[in-house]
Order: structure tokens, then sequence, then C-alpha cells
């Protein structure tokens, strides 16, 4: 079969060849032809959906956007949108999206475009948030959110899909200018805003779901831990499932990124007090008692490609050693530790599954990509391991290997700790 393979790739190869040599105007004709209709094929494929207002106007299964008046806006000031689509059960996902943040004038003015996510993996960040909505959204979404994947378990489930392009971890609430080089660079700080009229949305045009799960990925996942209690708090009888996947980062910068870069407001709005480990912070620091309706479950792998460079960007930590990669792995490995002991409902993922050891990364994500079904932690696939906690109403965690770690690595790691943090609630 090898040989036919072979045989046949090269006879393609001479005809291409013999033909560019005898016709090359044809052949020039013949790839502009190809490369319209790829153009073509990428704008299908990811066209924006048709618009909707309620949730009782679609009567199919398919992707619709739906815009939420003057109030909401992207980063850059251009038109802001959630995306929708109708399930045939009565469960309902609120799922938060990624895609990095903003501070400061370097980067805010290195925004996520296709041309610096092309230049592939460098240890220091080349790009660092979404300004505007892309079309990525939603059409670029599978695992958890493929409909067609009979191995999905929830793809029968209403999904509302909370785009996020304000660099702000979906929670802030002003229009900052910065500057670099002696260029501005305006964002519009206006997570907040959205996703508040995104929960209004939801709550008007699903008011009775029989189980709800606030997920989020990567900014996503920390925002779906800020505004989950809001869900359940609305939801009081109704099960509610809070889904972290890539969350996790150390750092004595958070205060001042929500309280003066971002204004995000105090404990009394945003619900708990910011210290130096956000995502443990709005678990166990909350200012009001946590739902009782609520479960926590949070994922994440060893080395994440993502998180540890964010982390540096943030913390000012050097990126020439493996040093900065195991320092965040040790924080988080000891914030979820820490959290699987505590009193809370609070399930975890860890997984150091398909390790790059050249690098020495592994994945960021894995809820809404290729990895849903692939990412393995204890034996057990990460999809397996949602179904049985939200669809099966198991309490599972997998990965308790991984919260310990050798004591000459934890020592090595601990010189590499984000400002030599002892106390991550300072």
């Amino acid at each position: 079969m090898k040989v036919v393979t072979w045989v046949g790739a090269g006879l393609v190869c001479a005809f291409v060849v013999w033909s560019a040599v005898s016709a090359p105007l044809v052949v020039l004709a013949l790839l502009g032809v190809l490369a319209l209709l790829g153009v073509a094929f990428v704008l299908y494929v990811f066209r924006r959906p048709s618009s909707a207002t309620a949730l009782s106007e679609i009567a199919d299964r398919k992707w619709h956007n739906v815009h939420l008046g003057d109030g909401t806006v992207s980063g850059d000031g251009s038109p802001y949108a959630i995306y929708v689509r109708r399930g045939e059960s009565p469960n309902l996902i609120i799922h938060f999206s990624g895609g990095g943040a903003c501070w400061d004038g370097e980067t805010a003015s290195r925004p996520i475009t296709p041309l610096r996510v092309l230049r592939g993996y460098t240890r220091d960040l080349r790009a660092f948030y979404f300004a505007s909505l892309t079309r990525l959204f939603p059409a670029g979404l599978t695992g958890l959110a493929n409909r067609r994947d009979k191995k999905n378990a929830f793809r029968d489930w209403t999904f509302v899909f909370v785009p996020y392009s304000t660099g702000d971890l979906h929670v802030g609430d002003t229009v900052n200018d910065y500057t670099r080089d002696g260029r501005t660079y305006t964002v519009h700080h206006n997570g907040r805003a959205n996703v508040s009229a995104a929960l209004e949305w939801v709550f008007a045009n699903v008011p009775r779901p029989t189980k709800v799960m606030v997920s989020g990925e990567s900014s996503g996942a920390w925002a779906s831990v800020f505004y989950a209690p809001v869900v359940a708090d609305h939801y009081p009888d109704k099960p509610v499932f809070c889904l972290s996947d890539g969350a996790g980062i150390v750092s004595r910068r958070w205060p001042e990124l929500f309280e003066r870069v971002w204004n995000a407001g105090g404990p009394e709005v945003i619900g708990f007090r910011v210290g130096t480990d956000v995502y443990s912070d709005a678990i166990s620091r909350r200012v009001d008692p946590t739902p009782e309706n609520l479960v926590y479950l949070h994922s994440n792998t060893l080395y994440d490609d993502t998180l540890t460079r964010f982390s540096a960007a943030l913390n000012g930590t050097p990126t020439d050693t493996d040093q900065f990669i195991d320092g965040w792995a040790h924080q988080t490995r000891e914030s979820m530790r820490q959290l699987s002991e505590s009193a809370y409902d609070y399930r975890y993922f860890l997984s150091d599954w398909s390790h790059n050891t050249r690098r020495h990364t592994t994945a960021h994500t894995v809820t809404t990509n290729d990895l849903f079904h692939k990412c393995r932690a204890g034996g057990m696939t990460y999809s397996r391991w949602l179904a049985r906690n939200v669809i099966d109403d198991e309490a599972v965690s997998v990965g308790e290997e991984h919260l310990a770690e050798p004591c000459s690595r934890s020592e090595n790691a601990e010189s590499a700790l984000l400002g030599g943090l002892t106390n991550r609630h300072d």
C-alpha cells in the first residue's frame, strides 16, 4: 500500500512539473482559481451566523448571534454580540471565551492577529488579547460545543457562547489610553457590562433549565468562577456547575489590575476580595456565602504553554530557563491541592498529558477543541471526567498523583516563584 501511495505521489508531482513547463499560464490560472475557491471556502465556514433577538425565535440547531444593545462593545470600540445555539434538552451551558489580557502599553499594543499566531510558539509572548470579535467565533468551536459528535454528552444542551474581546478577564469597566513608543492604544475594558447584558438575556430567555453549566477557558475560566455564583443565585433550585479550564496565575499585581487598571470594582461588586491567586480568591474569599447549589470543576495541564508565559509577562519573570514553567506548576499544584482539601465542593482534573519535553510544555485548554476526548488524567479522558461529574452527578477528581512533586523539583521551583510569594492572600 505504501508503494502504491509513493508511486501515485510521484506521478502527480511529475504531472505538475510537466504542466508547469509546457503550459505555465494554464497552471497559474488553475492555481488562481484554487486560491479563490480556498478563500471562498474559509469565508463560508467562518461566516457570521444569522441574527436573533430571543431564543423563542430560533427553531433550528444552528448558531445565531444576539446583539445586546449600545452598552456592549469590544475592546477596539467595534460591535459586540453573543452567540446562541438552541438545544433539544432542557439543560443550559453558558460558556465564557478566552482571549488573553492587556494592562499596559506593551500588552495593549500587541493584540492577537493571525500573523502573530502563525509565527508559532516563543517563550516570550508576541500577542496578548483579542481586540474585536474574531471569525473563529463560533464556527471554530469543537469538543464540548460539537453537536454532531455522538460521544459528546453535552451535544443537545442549549449553548450560550459569551465572546471575549476586552482584555480584562470579563470584569472591566473603564476606557484606557495606553502608550507605547509614542503611539496611543485605546482599549474599552467593557467586560462587566458585556457579561451583565449577556446574563440578563440568558435569564429572560431560559427561565427554567434542568441543569446549568457555567464554563470557560483561559481568561474565560476566571470569568466562569467570577459569575457562576450570580447564575447559581438566579437558579437557586437547580444544580449549577462551574467549569474553569486553564485558570491559575499567582501575582501581587492582581489587586492593581482589578482596582486601578480595569476598574472592576470592590468586593461588593465582584463578590470577593482580590488577593494574589484570583481563581482561588473567587472561591475562598467571597463576601457572601457560596450558593449551596454550586459545584466547582477546575482543570489544568501541568506545564500549560500559555498560562506559564502570561505569568512570566505579568510578573516580570525571566524565561531563559525552565524555572518560570516549574514555578508556575508548583503554584498550580499548591492552589489545587488546598482547594481540594477545603470544605468547598471542588473537583479537579490535573494532567501532564502530551508533555512536550523539548519545550517543557503541555496544552493550554481542552474544553472546546479536539483535545476534549484525547486529554487524559488518571486513565480517564477529560470528556468522561466532565460527564461523570455533570451528567452522572458523581463527585470525581483525577490527577491526584500530580498534586505531589519531588522535593528537589519543589525546591528548585520555589526559587522562581513570582517575586518570592509566600502568602497568596497578602
